[in-house]
């Protein structure tokens, strides 16, 4: 996650008597006077925090700062999701505090193990944003029992992959998550290339330091589905050997590289304008439009065509620009393959400001729906569903 940290703003978001609980646990700042202080009074916090021994102070720096990550629209639908999870009937008490970082700290100090699940997926969540997850679909079906034996398997096998071809991920550690919609994650930390940079001791000294940070793959497994999720950078030269490694090492199963006309999302029917794209009514969706689509040339798949309609305009500006633009007889759509669209979806109007609005892309086998919150995310894979363009 790399929401901006301001540590006075943060400890002003939280309230004083979870402040006090949070330190007085730790046996920190007992000189504050917690009774005298206003609710914004943050200083004498502040103050007798910087003056902690330097360990002390950069573990309640990073405690602090997944608190803040947490606070948001996009981690707290997850720390809500994993208190039910770890602990349902205390959901209540959560609901009943008002400020986001409040929840947050909540959580942290009353139910730890929900804290750092929901910390975890929210950095997933957050890790690609912006950015694509690669889907395979049509995988074994396999309940996994995550054993230390397993997570050993993935590790090893990166590394036999990552350190021949790339001089990097000689050491590999692997965590397993399953979050409550029964997904399993696996999070694969692997040693970078090493770098050398400025740091500066607790004395205040600069000095050069060479450290091997870690870059991360994240796997996503849906047993339910047989489906497959993947961030990792690299690009497709990478994707098909993780997918296959995956397979191999965590569902014992040898898989063959990924038939490219085998495709995780169907598009092709988006290329007329005949085609239906309905909606939940719960989701109060007011407006669907697609917003982009990029046409590949049967036959010539390095020459492609992309239509980019008006933000503001009608939701069928796309195709009439299609009509506009392109030659139905050197061009019929028998000829064109639809290979990514961005869909923007505008929800009902509450009176407050502008409505809200969700724009997603979606490629053939690749989707950025996971960098979304998740009660977005959630209704952009509904409306993939309805608009029949998962493929099983």
């Amino acid at each position: 996650m790399a929401k901006l940290f301001d540590p006075r703003k943060t400890l002003k978001c939280i309230s004083n008597p979870l402040l006090r609980e949070f330190f007085g646990r730790r046996g920190e700042l007992p000189a504050v006077r917690w009774d005298e202080m206003g609710e914004t009074d943050i200083e004498p916090i502040f103050e007798g925090w910087q003056k902690m021994p330097a360990p002390d102070r950069l573990e309640v720096q990073v405690i602090l700062q997944d608190v803040n990550q947490l606070a948001d629209e996009r981690g707290l639908p997850v720390l809500v999701e994993e208190v039910q999870r770890w602990a349902p009937e205390r959901a209540a008490e959560l609901a009943a505090l008002e400020g986001r970082h409040d929840k947050a700290m909540w959580v942290y100090l009353h139910l730890p193990e929900a804290f750092d699940e929901a910390a975890m997926f929210a950095r997933a969540d957050a890790l690609a944003a912006g950015r694509y997850w690669v889907k395979r679909n049509s995988l074994p079906k396999v309940e996994l029992v995550p054993d230390e034996e397993l997570r050993t398997a993935l590790a090893d096998a990166l590394t036999e992959y990552y350190w021949p071809t790339q001089m990097r991920g000689q050491h590999c550690a692997v965590e397993h998550y399953r979050r409550a919609n029964g997904t399993d994650y696996f999070f694969a930390y692997l040693d970078d290339y090493p770098d050398s940079h400025l740091v500066f001791d607790d004395a205040g000294h600069m000095q050069k330091r060479s450290d091997r940070y870690a870059f991360t793959d994240v796997f996503a497994y849906c047993p339910a589905d047989g489906a497959l999720e993947l961030f990792a950078k690299g690009g497709k030269k990478v994707i098909a050997p993780l997918q296959a490694l995956f397979c191999k090492a965590v569902l014992g199963e040898d898989v063959e590289p990924d038939d490219p006309a085998e495709q995780a999302y169907q598009l092709d029917h988006l290329k007329h304008r005949s085609v239906r794209l309905p909606t939940d009514p719960a989701d109060r969706i007011a407006e669907v439009q697609v917003r982009s689509l990029r046409l590949e040339i049967v036959g010539s798949p390095r020459r492609r065509i992309t239509l980019d309609a008006d933000p503001r305009g009608h939701s069928g500006d796309i195709y009439r620009m299609i009509e506009r633009y392109l030659n139905s007889e050197a061009l019929p759509p028998s000829k064109l393959r639809v290979v990514h669209a961005k869909f923007s979806l505008t929800f009902l109007h509450d009176g407050k400001g502008r409505p809200k609005t969700l724009t997603f892309n979606v490629g053939r086998n690749s989707c950025d729906l996971k960098s979304k919150t998740d009660e977005m995310r959630a209704i952009g894979e509904r409306c993939l569903k309805l608009w029949e363009m998962v493929n099983d």
